[in-house]
């Protein structure tokens, strides 16, 4: 029997503000952390005339990023692993990080390579204020440092997939179509990221991951497509800024975003054929038919 439109309706409402609490934990735990260090950096760089150095200021954040960062995203995925072991749910059902074959769990980082191109593609299009803006807001993500690695090669990518299409995205899809939940939980990953480029590109992103989640029935997919995603990108900010380098990575990059999603696909459809039950044929007499068309 299909729920009556009370009962949609109170689902609905329960899928909002589990989604409302997912963000503000996300969201909070960057404030709980951020905050206190963003004040203590402030007051390391008031000058003896007791004047705020903004130019100081913005340097020291920038260079203390992906720190911060970094220690948010731990806490967010403690806060989330405590709350669900407090009450004793396994993790790869309150997660969706169930174990999936690996045609399907490496489909995310088959895609990776082509969605940084098609990305690449787009910010070079785009007019020349925006990518100053763009580049600007993205000072501190390219740092150099190990911490600024782990940051966005690990922790961020386990942890925005966790929140955003573990825990938003599901439950929003037990309350709406699954298209509907996938676009909403994309817009809300992209409007997290703030800037009006990130959100673009963020936002398709989060389209191609949580389709992909919702088919697999797990995150492992997008988790490990977020990781191969940043890891591209961190590659190229190591490069050396030379036509020559540009060139190279770029023809390299083009080549595995052929040639991934061809083997991946492949390894797909092997695995399908070697699960497949065996094809009953026809006995080979002549003039003789003694197929029984309900012999199951």
């Amino acid at each position: 029997m299909k729920p009556g439109l009370e009962e949609r309706a109170a689902q609905l409402i329960l899928a909002v503000v589990k989604t409302g609490c997912y963000l503000a934990l996300f969201l909070g735990s960057q404030v709980l952390v951020m905050l206190p260090l963003v004040i203590a950096t402030a007051i390391q760089t008031v000058t003896g005339s007791g004047v705020l150095n903004e130019n100081a200021l913005n340097a020291m954040l920038n260079e203390r990023a992906m720190t911060y960062t970094l220690m948010a995203d731990l806490l967010t995925l403690v806060i989330v692993l405590t709350f669900y072991l407090i009450r004793r749910k396994k993790f790869s059902e309150a997660l969706w990080m169930r174990h999936v074959d690996a045609p399907t769990l490496w489909e995310g980082a088959a895609l990776a390579p082509g969605l940084y191109l098609a990305v690449s593609i787009v910010l070079i299009a785009l007019p020349e204020s925006w990518t100053a803006s763009y580049n600007e807001a993205s000072a501190g993500i390219a740092s150099g440092t190990l911490v600024g690695v782990i940051a966005v090669v690990a922790a961020a990518p386990v942890v925005e997939e966790v929140i955003f299409r573990g825990l938003i995205m599901t439950r929003l899809s037990r309350a709406m179509p699954g298209w509907l939940a996938v676009l909403l939980s994309a817009a809300v990953f992209g409007a997290c990221h703030g800037h009006p480029v990130w959100f673009g590109y963020a936002f398709v992103l989060g389209t191609v991951f949580g389709s992909m989640d919702l088919r697999a029935g797990s995150i492992w997919p997008s988790i490990l497509g977020h990781v191969a995603f940043n890891s591209i990108d961190q590659i190229r900010s190591f490069l050396p800024k030379t036509d020559a380098a540009v060139i190279t990575f770029l023809g390299v990059l083009v080549v595995v975003a052929i040639v991934a999603p061809i083997v991946d696909r492949a390894a797909a459809m092997s695995q399908r054929r070697a699960q497949a039950p065996p094809v009953q044929r026809l006995p080979i007499v002549p003039g003789v038919y003694d197929f029984d068309p309900w012999d199951t």
